[in-house]
């Protein structure tokens, strides 16, 4: 792969700053990076390694300011966190025996019931309800995470959105405070296959060198758009990706 010229460059660097903004708050950052990668000429045996290099240290800062400013709850975090990355390294192992790439038919017919369970959400906030249990936040969460961790290991595109609407019906969480929970789990989930990635030398450095400052600008941005509560940004940023999520499951179809 020869050098990239600067209009290259500079193209992937607005791009990947995009993705990382919207990747901190909703979730969905890889239907952005994938492609440009693919476009840029990353190989493929590169691809994902690549992906999770600048998406996994681009993310530790908006993890870093979310634990600062006490948006993320160890106490309750922590048990469907680790349930989360159980279920993924499960998940990836099922994937490597059963045919993954059907998932996305599945997924055709999730997306209109996430949106579905969006706008019922929405009107649920209008009733009073009783605040859940102790126990029953603990069972929800971790039975959240084993359901969504394993799909991350199997398939993988958009868990970050599926944490936080699942979290936001089953939890009755605020989108501010499902964000920043999500991102957790995803981030630590992630956290592996990272480390794998990186044994096996399967990053491509030369991208990485102009994509990990865009990543990391644009969650330092996307992060301060949850920081300071700006509810409509972060409601608009996750509808955007489930939209992307529902165009490329259908685009996949037509090209199989």
């Amino acid at each position: 792969m020869e050098d990239f010229t600067l209009v290259q460059a500079v193209t992937i660097f607005i791009l990947i700053t995009f993705a990382g903004f919207i990747d901190s708050m909703a979730g969905g950052g890889g239907l952005i990076t994938i492609p440009t990668y693919i476009a840029t000429g990353v190989p493929a045996h590169l691809l994902l390694g690549t992906n999770k290099c600048v998406s996994c240290i681009s993310k530790s800062l908006s993890i870093i300011r979310y634990i600062k400013r006490g948006k993320i709850d160890f106490k309750f975090i922590l048990p469907p966190t680790i349930a989360t990355f159980s279920a993924s390294l499960i998940g990836a192992q099922l994937s490597t025996i059963l045919e993954s790439k059907h998932m996305v038919y599945i997924l055709i017919l999730i997306i209109p019931i996430i949106f579905f369970m969006n706008h019922l959400k929405k009107k649920r906030e209008l009733v009073d309800h009783a605040p859940l249990e102790k126990i029953q936040v603990l069972f929800r969460s971790v039975l959240i995470g084993l359901v969504i961790g394993g799909y991350d290991g199997f398939f993988g595109p958009g868990t970050g959105t599926f944490l936080i609407i699942s979290m936001m019906f089953f939890l009755h969480f605020d989108i501010l405070d499902a964000s920043p929970h999500a991102a957790f789990m995803n981030y630590v989930s992630n956290i592996a296959a990272f480390i794998t990635f990186l044994i096996k030398g399967a990053i491509m450095w030369k991208i990485v060198a102009i994509a990990l400052p865009a990543g990391l600008l644009g969650n330092y941005l996307g992060s301060n758009q949850v920081i300071n509560g700006n509810k409509a940004t972060v409601t608009t940023a996750f509808n955007v990706v489930l939209v992307g999520l529902l165009f490329k499951s259908i685009y996949d179809i037509s090209t199989m």
